[in-house]
């Protein structure tokens, strides 16, 4: 039932933490919420509405990228594995740096700084890995994108 909750929030605070710091891109999102919904404080906000947020939505990845909820991540291999000629036992654990990935200058230029654009369709083929970007651990994120996010 509370699956997703601690990083569902604090995925939420650190983008609401860079929107604050950065109040240019603060106001491009406002101008995309406001055409998409409206002023209106009280109108309903959909699965729909979100989905047309494109904006918002590099935001929400460019503070995944450089806050990952979950940024250091244990793994154990499952087999005898050879790695720049080391072999490495079986069932021998490992920690993977999210954190340290996503701020790979070969991966991501001037990484330390926050630039939305980043995962806009023109530049997410600068990446030259699918697993540069892996904000929960595997895979491209699906999190923020679901209805039971929106929902509760």
């Amino acid at each position: 039932m509370f699956e997703g909750h601690d990083t569902t929030t604090i995925a939420i605070t650190f983008t609401l933490m860079l929107l604050a710091k950065h109040p240019d891109i603060q106001e491009k999102v406002y101008q995309e919420v406001t055409e998409i919904i409206g002023k209106d404080l009280n109108a309903p906000t959909t699965y729909r509405n979100l989905q047309d947020m494109k904006y918002l939505e590099l935001v929400i990845k460019e503070s995944l990228r450089l806050y990952p909820p979950v940024p250091i991540i244990g793994r154990k291999f499952t087999e005898k594995t050879e790695i720049d000629g080391k072999v490495v036992p079986e069932d021998s654990n490992f920690n993977v740096g999210i954190i340290l990935m996503h701020r790979d200058p070969t991966q991501f230029e001037d990484p330390e700084r926050f630039d939305p654009e980043r995962f806009s369709p023109e530049r997410t083929t600068e990446l030259s890995s699918p697993y540069a970007y892996i904000p929960f651990s595997a895979g491209p994120p699906k999190l923020y994108r679901s209805e039971s996010l929106v929902n509760s």
